[in-house]
């Protein structure tokens, strides 16, 4: 089972099917830095976002949670990039560092 963070303020049907596929022990909300920081410490083992982001949003948490050891991909599997035009992400899953206990 896994614990997901999410956003109570943009849970998109997107996002919320995404989640639905998995065995899903608990769906943490928190803020949005916070979520890679979840991540990051081991207290969740993903972050779906099918929303709106941009580049800003998820610069710093991407860092810290690439150091812990874990990943920020789209959903077509690609590392998640930076320099973009428009900096506009594409919907993205980041993941905490594995294993976990």
């Amino acid at each position: 089972d896994l614990d997901v963070v999410a956003s109570r303020s943009h849970m998109s049907a997107e996002t919320q099917a995404f989640v639905d596929r998995f065995s899903v022990r608990q769906l943490v909300n928190a803020g949005s830095s916070l979520k890679f920081c979840k991540l990051a410490a081991g207290e969740a083992d993903l972050y779906p976002r099918m929303g709106r982001t941009m580049e800003w949003d998820t610069a710093a948490g991407h860092a810290i949670l690439r150091f812990a050891g874990g990943t920020v991909r789209t959903l077509e599997g690609n590392e998640l990039a930076y320099g973009k035009p428009g900096f506009e992400n594409p919907y993205f899953v980041a993941s905490g560092p594995l294993p976990r206990p």
